[in-house]
């Protein structure tokens, strides 16, 4: 081998020699960037993942809020019904109660017109209607008495705007202005609402 081909094989050989070594220097960038790669992308994908879990916990607790808020109505209506069911049931009877309050009225005037003086010498036939009239008068309370329908007494009192109707006014100087003298009519009340309106008659004062 002459001097001229030995020149050339060392060449080549340097060359094959350099592009190994680049091609080892490229690989090796190559697995250094690998893990670099690797990373980015399981950086990524654990982003993702809170993205997801705070989108979660956000429904969640939107659920909650309106799951609170629905338990919250129905919990008003359940109240709100049973007032309702309890009011009909104790007012279910108002009607009939002040259909009622006439034959009330005509019995206490019965007692009051036969009672009087001129009745004591009345023969035993009419005590006993008097008897009758006054035992139809008790069951009549009695049964008004189970079903809070309450008589409420007027006479003698401060006239009170919520029970009772002034018809006429009276000069009397003995009680307050105001004070009902005469009761035309009784006012009556079925639990804590007025069922009738008393009809009075009430003081005025002169006297300055």
């Amino acid at each position: 081998m002459n001097n001229d081909e030995q020149t050339l094989d060392n060449q080549d050989y340097e060359q094959v020699a350099e592009q190994e070594i680049q091609e080892t220097e490229k690989l090796a960038e190559q697995e250094e960037m690998q893990p670099l790669a690797e990373n980015a992308e399981g950086q990524s994908d654990l982003d993702k993942s809170i993205e997801i879990i705070k989108a979660l916990e956000k429904e969640k607790s939107e659920l909650k809020d309106a799951l609170l808020r629905l338990a919250a109505e129905m919990d008003n209506l359940r109240k709100r019904t049973a007032l309702d069911v309890e009011k009909a049931r104790s007012y279910a009877i108002t009607e009939f109660a002040r259909d009622l309050l006439p034959v009330a009225d005509n019995l206490q005037r019965a007692l009051a017109e036969m009672e009087k003086p001129f009745m004591e010498e009345a023969n035993p036939a009419v005590t006993s209607i008097i008897s009758g009239i006054k035992l139809t008068q008790k069951d009549l309370e009695s049964a008004f008495a189970k079903n809070n329908i309450v008589k409420q007494e007027s006479v003698g009192k401060v006239f009170n705007p919520n029970f009772d109707k002034v018809v006429q006014e009276r000069e009397d100087n003995t009680v307050p202005a105001g004070t009902v003298l005469e009761e035309w009519q009784a006012a009556y009340t079925i639990k804590d609402r007025v069922l009738r309106e008393a009809v009075v008659v009430v003081a005025k004062n002169t006297e300055s």
